[in-house]
């Protein structure tokens, strides 16, 4: 290795550990709402290490009582608040990494059971990032794991719904060893998938690209998914396809602040490829 590769590793290395903590966790003061029996939504705009504007939004899913599942499009990319309530869904965020030109996932997915893509080969990739997969079995229990090769889940018939997506941020309640990548130390808004127990699921969504809302670096990410008690955790598509979705609120249901119009209102949706939904 070069004189030089070794001074960006180290530099890497130090701007990662310098995020991997934050002050004022306990200290959030959220808002708090039972959407339906089994969906509990909690909001904040807080300030975290002093200075970083953070506006949070999680779901808390009882999966004895509600269901989580992949929805998706193959054709063509559409808003989550669309997709949603076409759905019939209670509450939705935008789910894995897509195509934003041509549409359809570029990451292996599986929907109902199905897989709607049949050229595997070339549209559906790995890279450093994509070390996570979100899993959801017949009988409704949702895994977090590390993924697999691609080949695997073609044989494995008893997920209903299969996201390779990434990287994953929480594994086995520790946090996982994260790729040095640009995508992952710098902050951006994002979305991610967590899980508590087996009966009991998180879906967050951090704002940013706004001065009232600064996003998080992947390792802020997994250290907020740990305070909440995630066993495991995964990224899932962040930045401006960043949405959570809630029926029935105002802002035709949109409840955070999209980032695609670069302004901090709910008006930001970014068309997306899939979702997941609660229902």
């Amino acid at each position: 290795m070069t004189f030089f590769r070794v001074l960006v590793v180290i530099f890497l290395l130090f701007f990662q550990e310098g995020h991997a903590q934050f002050t004022g966790l306990k200290k959030i003061r959220w808002e708090y709402e039972k959407v339906a029996p089994g969906l509990i939504w909690k909001s904040s705009h807080t300030v975290l290490n002093d200075t970083l504007k953070q506006n949070i939004n999680l779901l808390i899913v009882n999966l004895k009582k509600r269901e989580i599942a992949l929805r998706y499009d193959p054709e063509g990319n559409i808003p989550v608040s669309r997709q949603a309530g076409a759905a019939g869904a209670l509450a939705a965020v935008n789910g894995g990494f897509f195509n934003i030109k041509d549409g359809g996932s570029v990451t292996y997915i599986r929907t109902g059971g199905h897989i709607a893509d049949a050229d595997t080969a070339k549209k559906w990739s790995r890279n450093a990032n994509m070390t996570g997969a979100l899993l959801i079995k017949t009988d409704n229990e949702l895994l977090i794991e590390k993924a697999m090769p691609n080949s695997w889940y073609d044989s494995h018939n008893e997920y209903e719904d299969v996201l390779v997506t990434g990287p994953l941020l929480v594994s086995d309640g520790e946090l996982a060893v994260l790729p040095e990548t640009s995508f992952v130390i710098t902050r951006h808004p994002r979305t991610a998938a967590g899980i508590k127990s087996r009966k009991k699921a998180v879906l967050i969504t951090v704002d940013g690209r706004a001065s009232e809302a600064a996003g998080m670096t992947l390792t802020e990410l997994a250290c907020l998914m740990m305070h909440l008690r995630c066993r495991s955790a995964v990224n899932l598509d962040g930045g401006g396809s960043t949405t959570m979705w809630i029926s029935g609120k105002p802002f035709n249901g949109v409840v955070n602040m999209p980032s695609d119009n670069r302004k901090f209102d709910h008006e930001g949706e970014r068309a997306v490829s899939d979702i997941l939904i609660i229902r």
